[in-house]
C-alpha cells in the first residue's frame, strides 16, 4: 500500500486496523503520527459536540414565547438555545479550520483553471508536514517507472537524492510528485502531461518555483527561497526524454 492510500484509508475509518495498514504504520513513524493526529481530532470534534441540554429547555422557550404575546416585556427570555445554536456553529467552523491544516494530501486539489505554478504551490504548503521526516531513498529503476505512464523517462539517471516518490492528482490531471535534496534545501518536482507554451518563474510564500515545457508535457520544480531552481530545471530537462 502506498502513502497516498494509506492517508485515504485512516481519513475514512481511523479506526480500522487490517494487515496492510498495520504494515505501513510500521513502515515509518510518520504514518503513526497521522493516525494519532486524525483520531485526536476525532475525539475533540466529539467533545466539541456533546452539548448538554437542560430539560427544561423546552418549557423556558414555550414560557418565552407566551410572556410575548401578553406583552410582558419584564420577562427574562432565555438565551440558552441561541446560545447552544450559536456554539454548534462556532465547533463546526473550528472542526473545518482543523480539518484544513491536516495533510489531506491529494484530497484537496485547485480549480482546474488554476496555472500550473499555482496548483504545484497548492501541493507543496499541504504536503510539507506530511513528507517532512520521509526519506525514501528512491532508486533510479523506481524514477523510471513512475515516469512510464507519462510516457517519458530520465536518461543519464537522476542525480539528486531522492526522498519521496509518488503519483498524484494535479488539477484535472496526474503528475510524477518527487521530493529531492537541492543545493540549499529539498526541492519538490512535478511533471504532468499538461502542456506549457514557455518556461515561468514564479516566487510565493518564501519559496521559488519554475514551469518549464518538456516535449508535450510539464516540469514545475518549487524550492526554498536562494536554492538556484532555473540551474537545477536546466539540468534535469534535457535528461526528460520520450520513452
Amino acid at each position: 500500500m502506498d502513502d497516498l492510500e494509506f492517508r485515504r484509508r485512516i481519513l475514512s475509518d481511523p479506526k480500522h486496523k487490517d494487515e496492510e495498514i498495520l504494515q505501513t504504520l510500521a513502515r515509518n513513524d510518520a504514518n503513526s503520527k497521522f493516525v494519532d493526529d486524525v483520531l485526536d481530532l476525532d475525539l475533540k470534534i466529539k467533545q466539541a459536540m456533546n452539548v448538554n441540554v437542560p430539560e427544561d429547555l423546552a418549557d423556558k422557550i414555550l414560557f418565552s414565547q407566551t410572556s410575548t404575546a401578553l406583552g410582558d416585556e419584564n420577562v427574562i427570555r432565555p438565551t440558552f438555545a441561541r446560545k447552544a445554536l450559536a456554539l454548534a456553529a462556532s465547533v463546526a467552523f473550528t472542526a473545518g479550520l482543523l480539518i484544513g491544516q491536516l495533510n489531506w494530501g491529494n484530497i484537496i486539489a485547485p480549480p482546474a483553471q488554476a496555472s500550473l505554478a499555482e496548483t504545484a504551490m497548492k501541493h507543496v504548503v499541504h504536503e510539507e508536514a506530511f513528507i517532512r521526516h520521509l526519506d525514501e531513498n528512491v532508486p533510479n529503476s523506481q524514477i523510471n517507472a513512475k515516469m512510464s505512464p507519462f510516457d517519458y523517462q530520465f536518461t543519464d539517471g537522476f542525480p539528486y537524492h531522492v526522498y519521496y516518490l509518488n503519483h498524484c492528482g494535479f488539477g484535472e490531471s496526474n503528475a510524477l510528485h518527487m521530493v529531492f535534496q537541492g543545493e540549499i534545501g529539498k526541492v519538490t518536482l512535478f511533471v504532468t502531461g499538461i502542456a506549457s507554451e514557455q518556461s515561468t518563474d514564479f516566487n510565493q510564500d518564501g519559496m521559488s518555483g519554475v514551469v518549464k515545457p518538456v516535449g508535450k508535457a510539464s516540469m514545475i520544480l518549487v524550492g526554498e527561497k536562494g536554492e538556484d531552481i532555473e540551474a537545477i530545471a536546466n539540468q534535469l530537462a534535457p535528461r526528460i526524454q520520450p520513452i
